[in-house]
């Protein structure tokens, strides 16, 4: 999984093709994803923007591939800030790779889109799909994409 998030960054950064494409392209170039906690401000944005705009449904939503890459991205994104801006690094796993390196997690976290992609930071375990899922498809959400990254840093 460490390489998928390795290979969508290098993907998005060098500006090179997504296999599936990725939806709303232009306007992640437009957020200037620079890699700060205050980009993560401008996801929170772009995402309520989406949400207003088109109203999404979570299940035709995730229908496309493009879309899914999108989510994806952001993921590996805000895995990429908390390395960035907090230092260490973020080990990424699958469902069945978190269960394994965290048996007990079977208990709290079922298998769904939202668990597909989660990793180990250096603070501790995190699911950053559900933060972004939150924020994209719930009509009313507390959850933020820069607040969930900001609990990953690990304190200096």
């Amino acid at each position: 999984m460490n390489d998928r998030a390795q290979m969508y960054l290098d993907a998005f950064f060098n500006k090179s093709e997504f296999p599936g494409g990725l939806s709303f392209s232009t306007a992640l170039d437009q957020s200037n994803l620079d890699g700060t906690l205050e980009s993560l401000d401008r996801i929170d944005y772009l995402l309520d923007q989406i949400r207003n705009k088109f109203k999404p449904d979570f299940k035709s939503f995730l229908d496309k591939p493009a879309n899914q890459n999108f989510l994806y991205l952001l993921a590996f994104y805000m895995g990429h800030v908390i390395t960035k801006v907090g230092g260490g690094k973020v080990k990424w796993l699958s469902y069945e790779d978190m269960l394994k390196e965290i048996p007990d997690n079977g208990a709290f976290f079922q298998e769904c889109f939202q668990t597909s992609v989660t990793c180990i930071t250096p603070a501790m375990f995190f699911v950053p799909l559900n933060s972004i899922t939150s924020r994209l498809f719930d009509e009313v959400t507390t959850k933020s994409v820069r607040t969930s990254a900001e609990m990953n840093i690990k304190p200096k």
